[in-house]
């Protein structure tokens, strides 16, 4: 395995073990029966199950079909894009439109669901613009 595609390995295995702790935080200190609550945690553990996925197993079977390792990381990647881009929206209607905190929060959640949206492109392309060893299933 390269450096650079154990580097991104390890990254989506933290980011899983990581969102998946996050998910058993909000189940263990918040009011879990709210809808709201539950959308959240149901989303972050989505995330976090399908980046540990990513980052543990080469190959996945999924309906049949084998799926490598960077296919899984970006529906992982887009769950995440989706998933921020309804939580940054949802924090705009709390604040004062025009506002510098509005206009913060907006600018970082293009900016996050850009990144995250190029990336999750990156991983189900197999590196575009990114170096293409860094994605190789073996």
């Amino acid at each position: 395995m390269s450096g650079l595609k154990t580097v991104v390995r390890h990254g989506f295995t933290g980011g899983g073990v990581a969102t998946l702790l996050l998910a058993g935080l909000f189940v263990v200190n918040a009011d879990a029966a709210a809808p709201s609550m539950l959308l959240l945690i149901g989303w972050l553990a989505a995330v976090g199950v399908v980046l540990l996925l990513a980052g543990t197993r080469e190959r996945l079977v999924v309906a049949g079909r084998t799926v490598g390792w960077p296919r899984v990381a970006a529906v992982g990647i887009w769950i995440l894009a989706i998933g921020a881009g309804a939580f940054g929206v949802s924090q705009l209607r709390t604040l004062e439109i025009g506002s510098g905190t509005w206009l913060l929060t907006a600018a970082m959640t293009v900016f996050a669901m850009g990144y995250l949206a190029w990336f999750a492109r990156e991983c189900w392309t197999g590196g575009r613009q990114l170096d293409d060893e860094m994605f190789a299933v073996e």
